[in-house]
């Protein structure tokens, strides 16, 4: 998951200490627009959010969480009814249930 933020991103600074906190992309390459979330400040993805289907909402989200440049976690809405319901660690690992929508409003 070693992705660099590209240069041609919009680039959002949330905290205004000057560092890019996150960018908005088409990662991908399928012409919808994704987010790239830097939350160590290191010019590298943390986390990626995908919009696969260009409807608005996020519907794959994958993160880097000891920064090794490997994904360690992804989730994903694989039945399209817009909550998180399938994730997969990095040993092979999948959970299949309910884990609510990217505003965790629902999880349960």
């Amino acid at each position: 998951m070693s992705t660099e933020i590209p240069a041609d991103a919009v680039l959002i600074d949330t905290d205004g200490d000057g560092a890019v906190d996150a960018a908005l992309t088409d990662v991908d390459g399928d012409g919808t627009t994704d987010a790239i979330l830097d939350t160590d400040g290191d010019g590298q993805a943390d986390s990626i959010a995908y919009d696969t289907n260009a409807d608005g909402e996020i519907d794959i989200i994958e993160a880097d969480t000891d920064a090794d440049g490997y994904t360690d976690i992804a989730v994903a809405d694989t039945d399209g009814d817009g909550t998180f319901d399938t994730a997969v660690d990095d040993e092979g690992n999948v959970e299949v249930g309910d884990f609510g929508s990217i505003d965790g409003g629902d999880a349960v």
